[in-house]
């Protein structure tokens, strides 16, 4: 690591800690003493297979849109443990591509632990239910 201050590369950590999805490193340069901040977070090089065929680089950020809209007006904390849980389940998969159809699964069973609401939002568009019958019958499954 590069001290931003007198570009060294002779530096030390002082302290780690976990801080949301990422790893903050105090740090002190070994060459002019000056301490500064560095955070780490894992980068992932995951491909998402949309239902066409297409793929595209995976976006925790969509995940994340997607889950504030079903959630409406749930806390960010609610938010932000749904959307670890979820990025941890996709990291457990262990593999280079995955599904938009298991990605929505993945979010559906988080989703059903935390909000039933949230859940009934995120199965009408997931699902692309149109026909109150069939979400009747999806409610009947998390009654």
């Amino acid at each position: 690591m590069q001290c931003p201050y007198c570009t060294s590369a002779d530096t030390k950590v002082l302290e780690s800690r976990c801080c949301d999805r990422s790893l903050r490193r105090r740090r002190e340069c070994l060459q002019c003493a000056n301490r500064f901040t560095t955070y780490e977070r894992t980068e992932l090089n995951l491909k998402v297979i949309k239902k066409d065929g297409r793929e595209e680089p995976f976006s925790l950020e969509k995940i994340q849109q997607s889950i504030r809209k079903a959630c409406s007006k749930s806390e960010e904390e609610t938010i932000s443990s749904i959307l670890k849980a979820v990025e941890q389940q996709i990291l457990i998969k262990k593999t280079s591509s995955i599904k938009t159809k298991d990605i929505g699964k993945i979010v559906l069973e988080e989703l059903k632990k935390v909000d039933k609401m949230a859940y009934v939002r995120f199965t009408s568009v997931y699902k692309s239910i149109h026909d109150p019958k069939l979400l009747e019958k999806e409610l009947q499954l998390i009654v």
